[in-house]
């Protein structure tokens, strides 16, 4: 009698326990351990970012010692826009893995069950997935531009040198492409619940079903409406390797701001509504 009245006690606490609808930097802290305990994640997020770096400074150095007159000096202003181009793709390769592996991980693990049933807002377990994802790949991009802006100093020769508001722009738009990236790759794992399904689906629209679109020149202006027309139209102009198509030089900041905020507004959105109506 006594065990069974203390079975219902027990059962009536967990109902009228309060849920924690707040997002704290426990939360996030405990999604970032999440996704740094895996190694091979992390590993190959640095080789998409850091590695390519110091490989093509580090080839183009042994290059121009060896033949000077066929190659060019490592770094100045051009060496360093073509190394941010490269980054941005390959960052952003890194942000959907990333973003892929927080949105989804959860649901393929199990671990979501466990999680919502200790009382925690979804809403708010969602939320903690942004900054738990991204404390691990703004380090990696800080440090991979960092060795790119020094070398393109340090190994400029006789060619011009990148002015440090230079390198702080190209810098802040590397974070802006592979920033947006995740969050549309967050976005769409967590309405998935599939990582390899995001991956592959993320990446066929960023490399392949964009590009085409770029050049379907009949689209005009509606062309602005994508994700890739907005980050180019940031790119600073002192790093711009090619000029931007004409429709697409000619869209204003404000425009690209929107189409920014949209793309990363509503996939986040859908993502958190699919995360809350989700069965435990």
């Amino acid at each position: 009698m006594n065990v069974n009245m203390m079975n219902v006690e027990s059962a009536a606490q967990v109902r009228e326990r309060p849920r924690t609808r707040g997002l704290n930097a426990r939360m996030v802290s405990a999604e970032f351990l999440k996704v740094r305990k895996r190694r091979g994640l992390v590993a190959w997020s640095a080789v998409l970012t850091v590695v390519p770096v110091g490989l093509f400074f580090g080839i183009s150095v042994i290059l121009h010692a060896e033949d000077p007159a066929r190659y060019g000096p490592a770094g100045g202003v051009s060496n360093l826009a073509e190394i941010m181009g490269v980054l941005a793709t390959l960052g952003s390769v890194a942000a959907v893995l990333i973003g892929a592996t927080m949105g989804a991980g959860d649901v393929q693990t199990g671990v979501f069950r466990d999680l919502v049933s200790t009382g925690r807002s979804r809403i708010a377990l969602f939320a903690a997935r942004a900054p738990g994802g991204l404390a691990l790949l703004w380090p990696l991009l800080a440090l991979a531009w960092v060795i790119a802006s020094a070398a393109s100093v340090a190994f400029a020769g006789n060619l011009a040198s990148p002015a440090m508001s230079l390198m702080i722009q190209g810098g802040a738009w590397v974070f802006l492409a592979a920033t947006s990236i995740y969050v549309l790759a967050l976005g769409v794992a967590s309405l998935t619940a599939s990582r390899s399904t995001t991956v592959g689906i993320v990446l066929a629209w960023l490399f392949a079903v964009t590009q085409l679109l770029l050049q379907i020149t009949g689209l005009g202006a509606a062309r602005q409406a994508l994700q890739m027309s907005a980050l180019t139209r940031f790119i600073p102009a002192g790093l711009q390797e090619q000029s931007p198509d004409p429709v697409i030089a000619s869209m204003s900041a404000g425009v690209a701001i929107l189409v920014l905020v949209a793309w990363a507004v509503i996939p986040l959105a859908a993502g958190a509504w699919r995360t809350r109506t989700r069965d435990a």
